[in-house]
């Protein structure tokens, strides 16, 4: 069930390091920004040396139905793990956590879309995030987000103080970063059918990520720029029955390659090969695909919805809205003014250089410090 190490569980002379249980079970289910996020953070703190860390998860989430383990894992399980290992701290890696725990908890809550946005939702995380989420928010000594604009949005929905709500943005990997490979450019253009003239999507096959007003404002495009192609990268892309509605309704089977899943190693030369990155998101935690994009000095078109303006500033072509029309003036702009895609990718590579893994790993080993602190001192009051 979990990955033991042999850490002292006292803090009772400075070269005892602080000993902290991260419970991964709900980062485990897919390959997505939750579980990049903390997969990362969790590498980064291992690497500062300053904390004992222990990953723990529910071993019986794929052996009885998902939801009914879930809960057990909640109600009791987790419960019993974290009472066994006596952490200084417990971190829960994503939304939930015990009903009690033997230490304070810190918890990252990522957003609170499932109740400002129920309709992108499935019934069972809606459920979770309207009776389970709060009551862990609550009880948790710290919450983790990712933005100013989460962080205000979980203080509203959940009644928290502000002060109890940390801001630890994620970092961008090293790998990202502008390409000159000219044969490696190429080679992945043609192991993918990619020209050079294409833009490129990155993102899940949900209905917050705008994919069929992405593909209508490519359908404006194409008037003007015949030769361009349209790669839509993402689990589930192919097989999206809106996204193949939408391809069918603006006739553009033969301009849009839908690649599907892509492994993360193809990733870099993917933003780096395209002539813009585009994101047309309703909605997001925090936006990592048009951050890795201009990290890699690739030109980024994005609607201007929450949180993107926080945090991609003005090292972005912004669409004066999430329209069609709207999102194809931005990226014509980018295919025609090239000093505006040379101050872009200048701007772009100069942003991203902000988010780093090193920088989250120091923001969040001073709140586990701050807590440790607290708790030292209410000990001896």
């Amino acid at each position: 069930m979990n990955e033991r190490q042999n850490a002292p569980s006292k803090m009772n002379s400075a070269n005892v390091l602080p000993r902290v249980v991260w419970d991964t079970t709900f980062t485990r289910r897919n390959q997505t920004g939750t579980h990049i996020y903390t997969q990362n953070l969790y590498r980064a703190l291992k690497a500062t040396g300053r904390v004992a860390l222990q990953e723990i998860h529910n071993a019986r989430t794929y052996k009885i139905i998902p939801p009914a383990s879930n809960l057990w894992w909640l109600a009791r399980g987790l419960e019993r793990e974290l009472t066994a290992q006596a952490p200084d701290l417990f971190h829960a890696a994503a939304y939930l956590g015990p009903r009690r725990a033997p230490c304070p908890m810190i918890v990252n809550v990522f957003d609170v879309a499932a109740l400002t946005y129920p309709q992108f939702h499935d019934w069972k995380w809606r459920a979770y995030t309207r009776f389970i989420v709060p009551q862990t928010a609550r009880r948790a000594a710290a919450v983790i987000t990712l933005t100013e604009h989460a962080r205000g949005a979980i203080v509203r929905a959940y009644q928290l103080a502000p002060e109890r709500v940390h801001i630890v943005a994620p970092g961008i990997g090293a790998e990202f970063q502008p390409l000159a490979n000219v044969d490696a450019l190429a080679r992945l253009r043609a192991r993918y059918g990619l020209s050079k003239d294409f833009l490129l999507h990155l993102g899940e096959a949900n209905r917050r990520k705008n994919i069929p007003t992405l593909i209508a404002a490519f359908a404006q495009l194409r008037a003007d720029f015949p030769q361009l192609r349209l790669a839509l990268a993402g689990p589930q892309i192919p097989t999206a029955a809106a996204v193949t509605q939408a391809i069918r309704a603006y006739g553009v089977e033969n301009a849009i390659i839908r690649l599907g899943y892509v492994p993360q190693a193809d990733v870099p030369l993917l933003y780096a090969s395209a002539r813009a990155f585009v994101y047309a998101s309703k909605m997001e935690g925090f936006g990592m695909p048009p951050l890795e994009a201009l990290a890699c000095g690739v030109p980024v078109v994005a609607a201007p919805n929450p949180p993107m303006p926080e945090v991609l500033g003005d090292a972005v072509c912004w669409a004066a809205d999430d329209s069609p029309t709207a999102l194809a003036n931005a990226v014509r702009r980018t295919l025609m003014d090239e000093t505006l895609v040379a101050q872009l990718r200048e701007k772009g590579i100069a942003r991203a250089r902000r988010f780093t893994w090193e920088r989250a790993a120091q923001t969040t080993l001073q709140i586990y410090a701050n807590l440790l602190q607290s708790q030292r001192m209410g000990a001896r009051a």
